[in-house]
Parts: C-alpha cells; sequence; structure tokens
C-alpha cells in the first residue's frame, strides 16, 4: 500500500509541474498559434468521431488538447 501511495504522489507532483509549464508556454503562443492548436484539437476529434470506424484513442488525444486548452485560457 505505501508504494501506492507513494507512486500516486509522484504522479500528482508531475501534472502539477506539466501544468505549470504549460501555462507558462501558452503565456508565450500568439493568438494565431492558439487557433491553430485549436483547430488541430477539432480535426483530431473529428476523425475519432467517424460513425463507421470511431477511433477512442484519437477521441482522447483530442480530449487531452482541449483540456490542455481550457487550462490555459
Amino acid at each position: 500500500m505505501e508504494d501506492a501511495s507513494e507512486r500516486i504522489r509522484e504522479l500528482e507532483a508531475r501534472l502539477v509541474a506539466h501544468g505549470l509549464v504549460l501555462k507558462a508556454i501558452a503565456r508565450l503562443l500568439s493568438e494565431s498559434t492558439l487557433a491553430e492548436l485549436k483547430a488541430a484539437a477539432q480535426g483530431i476529434d473529428d476523425e475519432g468521431m467517424q460513425e463507421a470506424n470511431p477511433n477512442l484513442h484519437m477521441r482522447r488525444v483530442a480530449e487531452e488538447i482541449w483540456s490542455i486548452l481550457e487550462m490555459v485560457g
């Protein structure tokens, strides 16, 4: 149980650190670059939502991009 708790704390620390770095990077991006990232996320999401053959991995990638974009404003 101790190993699992330590692993969770380690992962939480990484997530916080990644979030702080992403926010700092986002402040350096231009509006046009943010628009490109949003368009890319939408394209990936659209690709993953194809009715005939939905791709859950692509959907997950798009969700992560949208989450990051929401976090950085």
